[in-house]
């Protein structure tokens, strides 16, 4: 994952979006690794995700790897209004994708590792939630752990991220990784199953 310019996704709300089935799986196509699966989120892990949201009322959200918005929808439709939503996306086309589908979101093109600088200081430490969608039984662990040093870097005190995975077990060794975890929840309703996991600090 590289360094990538900080740039705000444009929001051209003129331009129609193309099908996210199709975005997706020409994203698929060109970074297999980056995408964990070849079609979008489903609406059962949409509802997993959406059940175990914090966000007080002066909380933003946090997501890294918007993709084509599956997830993006699970948090509006949770009803966390559009602009206390921020999606991370590090793949040009899709943030771009991203700011069309959702304009009042806060469409991000960048690494999440940059997250406090993207959001703000006013912002660090109050994030309700960061739910993760980057395959990151994928990754390195150094970059796991640098990952997770940017979240816990706006998170306050105490506060878990959600993660969801399509493994059958946690996709972060939580003993080398500093972390204490357990499974929310599974659904079998989205292909492959998935499940969503909760982590805070050990």
């Amino acid at each position: 994952m590289s360094q990538t310019e900080v740039v705000t996704a444009d929001k051209a709300k003129g331009r129609k979006a193309p099908p996210a089935a199709w975005v997706f799986f020409q994203r698929w196509l060109a970074n297999p690794l980056s995408m964990g699966s070849v079609v979008p989120s489903s609406i059962g892990l949409r509802k997993l995700v959406a059940k175990h949201l914090v966000c007080a009322q002066d909380e933003i959200v946090v997501e890294f790897g918007g993709g084509t918005g599956a997830i993006t929808r699970a948090l509006l439709e949770a009803g966390i209004p559009a602009d206390r939503v921020w999606s991370i996306e590090i793949d040009p086309e899709l943030a771009s994708f991203l700011s069309q589908t959702y304009p009042d979101v806060k469409v991000v093109h960048g690494d999440c590792r940059q997250t406090r600088k993207f959001i703000g200081e006013d912002l660090v430490g109050k994030v309700g939630t960061v739910v993760v969608g980057i395959p990151m039984v994928l990754l390195p662990i150094d970059l796991q752990r640098e990952i997770i040093d940017a979240i816990f870097s706006v998170l306050p005190e105490g506060r878990r991220f959600i993660l969801y995975t399509y493994c059958a077990t946690s996709p972060l060794d939580m003993k080398k990784l500093g972390l204490k975890g357990k499974r929310l929840g599974w659904t079998p309703r989205n292909f492959p199953p998935a499940s969503v996991w909760g982590y805070s600090k050990a």
